[in-house]
């Protein structure tokens, strides 16, 4: 009877070892390097930002950091571009109502005039011409950073749905970044060489579906060093 419990024990304590090594993390890391070598870009594409052009034979877990916690950036992202969005407006507006004046717009005619047949502008004209100019490189700044902020928000929504999949309300949601690395070392062309794989998930509240279940996703995949 003491035998039997014995074994049991050692076989409980085996079963539990074994389940603290199946940490999410490195079931990420398997499930990473499974779908490469299967070329199953699907899956690789649904849990991870990038990919990897070299043929790993094998690879190992060496290290893996504690979690680090940073705001989630989306909602200011979304604020980022309303207000450059809201400052081009503006200054187009401002332009209207400058380039409509009744004072301004008969010398505007002419400098527009004078710019295209390609002449000399007549003196009179230049300060109608720099005030112009500046307009026009206001307008072009301004729909630029909003154009890149635009893109910076839709690649963080991308990033914020491998997480936690497609949610509603998606930009108001608020809450935090966890994040990790994990020391790899891969087996590429019989050497192995050490690789760091960046891990994010996302933790956020609000918005008006149903609860958000977080999963982590590969951000990067780098060589050590």
């Amino acid at each position: 009877m003491r035998e039997r419990a014995t074994a049991l024990a050692v076989a409980l304590g085996l079963a539990v070892a074994g389940l603290a090594c199946s940490s999410p993390e490195k079931n990420v890391v398997n499930q990473y390097f499974g779908a490469l070598r299967a070329n199953d870009q699907g899956t690789l594409t649904s849990f991870a930002m990038v990919a990897f052009d070299q043929k790993v034979d094998d690879f190992k877990v060496v290290a893996i950091s504690p979690d680090t916690r940073t705001p989630a950036p989306l909602p200011d992202l979304v604020k980022k571009q309303r207000d450059l969005e809201a400052q081009q407006k503006a200054n187009e507006k401002e332009y209207r109502a400058w380039g409509n004046d009744l004072a301004v717009y008969p010398q505007l005619e002419q400098m527009r005039a004078a710019r295209a047949k390609g002449g000399k502008l007549p003196p009179g004209l230049q300060p109608i011409a720099d005030k112009f100019d500046a307009f026009q490189a206001k307008d072009r700044e301004f729909k630029k950073a909003a154009s890149d902020a635009k893109a910076a928000v839709e690649k963080e929504k991308r990033n914020v749905a491998l997480s936690i999949g497609q949610t509603e309300d998606v930009e108001t949601l608020t809450g935090e970044i966890l994040s990790k690395t994990v020391d790899l070392d891969l087996t590429i062309g019989g050497q192995v060489k050490p690789y760091v794989m960046t891990l994010r998930k996302y933790e956020l509240t609000g918005g008006t579906g149903p609860r958000m279940v977080a999963r982590w996703v590969v951000q990067s995949l780098v060589p050590k060093g």
